[in-house]
């Protein structure tokens, strides 16, 4: 999804621009909601409408939501967020990802700078002396001035650039699926913190009784989760939730699978760079991998409109350093903050449970210190891309 924002960003200047996609053409779902999530940020969402991406969307598929709760799982500890505290009518929006890919897609394909080639495959990427020369499946070699890799976490353009990263297994497994519950989630994100794992439930578009789940566990627990029979999961899900949606019962299936994070030591080097989930991949718990990748192609595409503006070389190093002067460090703080939270919550020692508890429970009372907490949620920032704006 971040190449097709950085295509559709650019889509208005005069750049010949080709996305390589091994995948089929994204489609937009019907019927139930796809296990893939993601919460957009009110920057990500200016972002897809500055674009001419967000009338795409189908407003049907769309779920707003107005605030947050999030406990820890012995219940003492309880912080509550709600958009009324910084006056917006909504903190973010709960969209399939596929949504989102089917809208770019279709931008991108009215756009006629864009050239999106599906069902293509890159066999080899090799440094020349005009630029990237990268090899496709079918024996067709493509010179590029400037390569973007947006190819997910095994990035083949990282590779080919020998560009390194540091990462490490989490120790966790990620169960997803789709649940009915009792209760209505009344447009609220729910995140709770157990013993063996955090977990997420996020309201769905529809009659108010859906909800997706993210629930991250220890190795042995996920393997006997998912073992379970759908009614004893059920069963198990509305015990380690305290009931917070009265019962709850599967909608899906479930899928599940190892979380790791990663971050790229350099984002940039000569005629390439990277973005998204093939420069960083944070914890999926919040679904907010996408707005980093959002950002991401929006900040780079930026730096080269500036460049193309001032008659300079758009693809040379010192334009993509300045991409990532600009992103690096505000993703690495996103890198560490999941990481951080993983520990503080995984924390059994009764004093430092306490304390982190009490923590959450002052921090619940102090309005201005939530309201701030809101704001960064919104996703907004000192750096923003001008499209990132309202």
């Amino acid at each position: 999804m971040a190449g097709g924002m950085l295509a559709a960003a650019l889509a208005e200047h005069s750049l010949r621009i080709l996305l390589v996609d091994a995948a089929a053409p994204p489609t937009m779902p019907q019927g139930a909601a796809d296990l893939r999530i993601s919460a957009l940020t009110e920057s990500s969402e200016n972002l897809l409408r500055h674009t001419g991406v967000w009338p795409l969307m189908p407003t049907a598929r769309l779920q707003p939501y107005n605030s947050m709760d999030v406990r820890d799982g012995d219940g003492t500890g309880e912080v509550q967020f709600s958009s009324e505290a910084v006056g917006v009518d909504h903190i973010g929006t709960l969209v399939e990802n596929q949504v989102v890919a089917a809208a770019l897609y279709q931008r991108c394909d009215d756009a006629s700078q864009v050239v999106w080639r599906n069902h293509c495959r890159v066999e080899n990427i090799v440094r020349g002396a005009e630029g990237w020369q990268v090899t496709l499946g079918d024996g067709e070699t493509v010179c590029a001035r400037l390569l973007v890799g947006a190819d997910g976490a095994r990035s083949l353009v990282r590779g080919a650039a020998e560009l390194t990263t540091a990462g490490r297994d989490t120790g966790h497994v990620a169960i997803v699926a789709t649940l009915n519950t009792e209760h209505p989630h009344q447009q609220c994100a729910r995140q709770g913190f157990l013993d063996s794992g955090p977990f997420a439930l996020l309201p769905l578009f529809g009659d108010g009784h859906q909800c997706s789940l993210v629930w991250s566990a220890w190795p042995t627990l996920a393997d006997e989760l998912m073992q379970l029979n759908d009614a004893d999961f059920s069963a198990r899900l509305t015990q380690a939730s305290q009931e917070w949606l009265g019962e709850i019962t599967l909608a899906s299936e479930r899928l599940a699978f190892p979380i790791q994070d990663l971050h790229a030591g350099d984002y940039v080097t000569d005629g390439l760079a990277l973005i998204g989930d093939a420069a960083h991949v944070i914890h999926p718990l919040a679904g907010q991998g996408i707005n980093l990748g959002l950002l991401d192609a929006a900040v780079l595409a930026e730096e080269i409109e500036r460049a193309l503006l001032a008659g300079r070389d758009w693809s040379a190093l010192p334009v993509l350093q300045r991409y990532q002067r600009r992103r690096r460090g505000h993703n690495a703080t996103m890198v560490s903050a999941m990481r951080a939270f993983k520990v503080l919550f995984e924390q059994r020692a009764p004093l430092i449970r306490f304390v982190r508890n009490s923590g959450m429970n002052l921090v619940n009372r102090h309005g201005l210190l939530k309201a701030a907490m809101v704001r960064q949620a919104l996703g907004r920032n000192d750096d923003l891309p001008k499209k990132a704006m309202l």
